[in-house]
């Protein structure tokens, strides 16, 4: 499965399988189950699941969540970038990746077509998305060669975050209906401001260094530019395998009954 490198990575993977597999009727959380039939159901979702999101900081195990303040990942990478960018040409990769900020998530809207297994919205937050770790660089920004290996910390801020489609397929286990994920298209709608902070770049060169540290904090908008497809493209994998493992474990009319 590819993966790819960055902060926008795990708050993908957290809030969809926040949004999707959060509401298990046996999860001792002060989630409100809402009915089927309730004509105002994508507004009860959404106030349900915003009252949930801080208690999922230590993740809930019988879902199969992992814990999302901080969330970690073993390993994230991106092989040459596939964005129309032509000014940037990396490969970068990460090992030992933390992130802070997730439990901000703030469901801007939400829409779910509960009889068709479908779920879109929209998904901002109130502080910044911090990432750190242990990182591995080579390749260019502009014209100029970049390579390097050491700790790293990259911060989004003001990220928005549109869950475009999530499309599941019905199944039946114990007389009960449960639903598998077959598509999750993920896109990253807006960010403030990437800022990017790359230790031990050149070999440890201080002034060449700091000078394309400059360079990629003056130029984030090229470097998200060039690293997002394959950020979004990583993630949507990532959180469709989680997402169907947590809903393995919950079935689709106890989430949403009668």
């Amino acid at each position: 499965m590819a993966k790819s490198l960055l902060i926008v990575s795990a708050l993908f993977l957290a809030v969809v399988a926040s949004v999707i597999a959060a509401p298990a009727p046996k999860k001792q959380m002060s989630f409100n189950l809402c009915k089927k039939n309730d004509p105002n159901l994508d507004k009860c979702l959404k106030t349900s699941l915003q009252a949930v999101i801080p208690e999922l900081g230590e993740g809930v195990p019988r879902l199969r969540i992992p814990a999302i303040e901080p969330f970690e990942l073993p390993s994230l990478e991106i092989d040459h970038g596939k964005g129309s960018s032509k000014s940037v040409s990396i490969d970068l990769k990460l090992k030992d990746v933390k992130i802070n900020g997730l439990t901000s998530m703030i469901i801007d809207s939400l829409k779910i077509d509960v009889d068709n297994y479908k779920l879109n919205g929209k998904i901002g937050f109130s502080k910044p998305l911090e990432i750190t770790g242990q990182y591995t660089v080579n390749g260019k920004v502009l014209i100029l060669p970049i390579t390097g290996n050491g700790a790293c910390t990259l911060v989004l801020n003001d990220p928005v975050l549109e869950v475009k489609e999530v499309t599941g397929t019905p199944f039946q286990k114990n007389g009960k209906t449960f639903v598998q994920i077959k598509k999750m298209d993920l896109r990253l709608a807006s960010v403030k401001k990437l800022n990017v902070k790359l230790e031990n770049l050149f070999n440890g060169n201080k002034q060449l260094g700091d000078n394309m540290n400059s360079i990629l904090n003056e130029n984030w908008e090229v470097l998200l530019e060039e690293l997002q497809p394959a950020f979004e493209e990583a993630i949507a994998a990532i959180a469709q395998d989680i997402v169907n493992k947590a809903l393995q474990k919950t079935a689709y009319t106890d989430i949403f009954p009668l």
